[in-house]
């Protein structure tokens, strides 16, 4: 491993970067009037995803945290909750008609936004930064799993 200032500064500098990036996406819910569980969960509703389980799972967010999602989209008309034909225990999330709208006029056009600037990298700079960053997430989880491991010892 790399100790030297260099290896300090660019971890610094992409420290910075990924807090640029999370307050750039941050702006996509804010822009449908939305927190961040919100937005997804309708995106994710509207991609086929039905249970609070599913999109939690994908979120990496907790179930009460979605919970709370799940409460303010009802509220806010954007869903329904519709039992399973064959599990009528199991409630299914259904976008409706508003929520739909919003998607539609909102949320998509902010992916448009984000493909379009995705367009400007060459292909070979989109499957770099792709493969990298996905690189440094596996190497950062099998990192913290081992000093989790550690801890429990």
């Amino acid at each position: 491993m790399e100790r030297d200032g260099h290896g300090r500064n660019t971890l610094r500098a992409f420290r910075e970067t990924t807090m640029e990036l999370d307050n750039l996406y941050s702006f996509f819910p804010k822009y449908c009037g939305l927190s961040e569980p919100e937005y997804w969960s309708l995106l994710f509703i509207y991609e086929g995803m039905e249970t609070q389980s599913e999109i939690s799972e994908r979120l990496f967010v907790s179930r009460q945290t979605l919970n709370s999602a799940f409460k303010q989209l009802l509220k806010k008309g954007l869903i329904t909750l519709e039992p399973f034909a064959d599990n009528l225990r199991a409630k299914r999330a259904v976008l409706t008609d508003r929520g739909r709208t919003l998607v539609e006029e909102r949320v998509l056009y902010m992916h448009r936004v984000e493909e379009r600037a995705w367009q400007m990298l060459s292909a070979q700079e989109q499957e770099m930064l792709a493969r990298l960053t996905r690189i440094y997430a596996d190497v950062l989880d099998d990192t913290l799993q081992d000093l989790n491991e550690q801890k429990e010892k």
